[in-house]
């Protein structure tokens, strides 16, 4: 019974990371604007590419956004089991999401250009602390 309890607690406690998660998933439309700036730039796409690429990449960005946050919010909870079995479930997902927008990606830009969207979004966290520092925010 007591774990009943305890489970339920624990399954309450994630729901509301949960909600609080999904409320905060909307990115900075200041970091947005840089960071689709960025990346698009470092892809050389062209205007064809670009007008359908934009739609997808939001979409994407916005579904891996939503897993990092619920992967911090974890952090705010107690229950090492628990936060060791969501993150891998989290992370999971968002390979699962790589993979899904990988096949979307590929059909309106090359592999090589991919690539260089995958670099450029690893270089981007770099490009903004450097762009927050020189602008003073």
């Amino acid at each position: 019974m007591l774990k009943r309890f305890f489970s339920l607690i624990l399954l309450i406690t994630a729901f509301s990371f949960s909600i609080h998660g999904q409320e905060k998933a909307t990115p900075n439309p200041e970091i947005r604007k840089l960071r689709i700036a960025f990346i698009t730039d470092k892809m050389s796409l062209t205007q064809n590419q670009m007008q359908q690429f934009l739609p997808i990449f939001t979409s994407y960005s916005d579904e891996l956004l939503f897993q990092k946050r619920a992967i911090k919010a974890l952090e705010n909870n107690p229950n090492s089991q628990y936060v060791v079995e969501q993150r891998q479930k989290l992370e999971q997902k968002m390979v699962e999401i790589k993979g899904r927008y990988k096949d979307r990606f590929l059909r309106i830009i090359s592999a090589q250009q991919l690539a260089a969207m995958y670099k450029a979004e690893s270089e981007f966290k770099q490009f903004l602390i450097e762009y927050l520092k020189k602008n003073g925010k």
